[in-house]
């Protein structure tokens, strides 16, 4: 009776391990007739030139600080990279897709700011038309109060003015700390206080004007005025529901299709600083497959990325569900990726598309 029992035992393993190998043979066959479905996306990682139908797409410009892009009312964008720590390039494309002049200004990026297509140098205190009128020329700001020995009445009147009359404000805030003084003989040696001030970068019919001024104007140029002046950005808005936080605009031509999981992955993360602890994330390696649509035409794309399942940091919904937070690197600071990014418009024969904000890719049909 006992052989009958352990025979009957052993019977029903084989029969388990028959059903499981029978299940995981189904699964795998399953498997494989899906991802043939994605045989043909390409791969982001390794191309720079990618193909489909009448569609091509290639990497166009690269940057070591964020793209900022701006759309002129000739429908010419303007796109700002930056190489190195002092070339700051500027190019023009044309509604056709073709890039049809380019500027470029040596000095630290620090010290250029894009606004609205205007470009001012604050080292030098010159500004560019070239978005508007192709002028390489720089051309000197005129300045008002340089001295700051206006009176106070003096330049309320120049700030109401120019709050009333200019619709683009650039506020500069500066320092300046005085040289210490030597004490002679027996007098006391006396500090000097720090003087603060702004100088508010301001345009009226194309002509840039700065006013040096030690008002509180704050009151009408507050951080989300310069915040949202600044934001030279066709793939991103501001996000009013969290602080300084750029969110990238959705669209109907990105449709995330699926993320295949490879391996898992149990990661040690250094701690955010200070003391800060470290901790472990299991994380996943794998695919983003992606289409890409441009007028009647898809892109199928493919990208290597880590999959954190239990963050929702990135804005990547797959049959409607956020699938978490997918990063192009394992290690501290993350590297996340936000979500893909597209623009175009019916002016535009082509598309501008970004899977980095220092990336910057061109769509067009043959």
């Amino acid at each position: 009776m006992r052989m009958f029992y352990i025979l009957l035992f052993i019977v029903a393993i084989c029969a388990c391990i028959i059903f499981w190998l029978k299940r995981t043979k189904e699964r795998s066959i399953r498997t494989e007739k899906f991802m043939q479905q994605f045989e043909h996306y390409q791969s982001l990682d390794s191309l720079k030139v990618i193909t489909s139908g009448n569609l091509t797409m290639q990497l166009l410009l690269e940057s070591t600080e964020d793209i900022q892009s701006f759309l002129t009312s000739d429908n010419h964008v303007i796109i700002y990279t930056v190489s190195g720590k002092t070339e700051n390039l500027f190019y023009k494309i044309s509604p056709t897709g073709d890039i049809i002049d380019s500027l470029m200004i040596n000095s630290r990026h620090t010290n250029i700011v894009f606004v609205k297509g205007f470009i001012i140098d604050k080292d030098t205190h010159q500004y560019y038309k070239w978005s508007f009128d192709g002028s390489k020329q720089p051309i000197h700001a005129t300045v008002k109060n340089g001295q700051l020995d206006w009176k106070v009445e003096k330049q309320q009147e120049q700030l109401a003015a120019i709050v009333e009359k200019s619709m683009t404000v650039y506020v500069d805030y500066q320092v300046e700390s005085p040289e210490p003084q030597k004490s002679t003989g027996d007098e006391i040696q006396t500090t000097q206080a720090i003087k603060t001030y702004a100088i508010l970068n301001y345009f009226v019919n194309d002509e840039c004007f700065q006013f040096y001024t030690t008002l509180d104007v704050n009151r009408h140029f507050p951080y989300s005025y310069t915040q949202k002046l600044l934001l030279n950005n066709l793939f991103r808005r501001i996000n009013t529901a969290v602080s300084g936080d750029k969110e990238v605009i959705q669209t109907a031509n990105i449709q995330y299709r699926y993320f295949q999981k490879t391996v898992q992955e149990k990661v040690r993360f250094s701690g955010g600083g200070g003391n800060a602890p470290g901790f472990n994330k299991e994380l996943y390696h794998g695919n983003l497959f992606t289409d890409v649509v441009f007028k009647n035409d898809t892109l199928r794309l493919k990208e290597f990325m880590y999959l954190d399942e239990e963050w929702h940091a990135s804005a990547i919904d797959i049959n409607g569900k956020n699938i978490g937070t997918l990063t192009k690197n394992k290690a501290q600071p993350p590297v996340i990726v936000d979500a893909y990014m597209y623009y175009t418009n019916p002016k535009l024969a082509y598309a501008l598309f970004s899977n980095s904000d220092r990336k910057l890719y061109l769509i067009k049909q043959s």
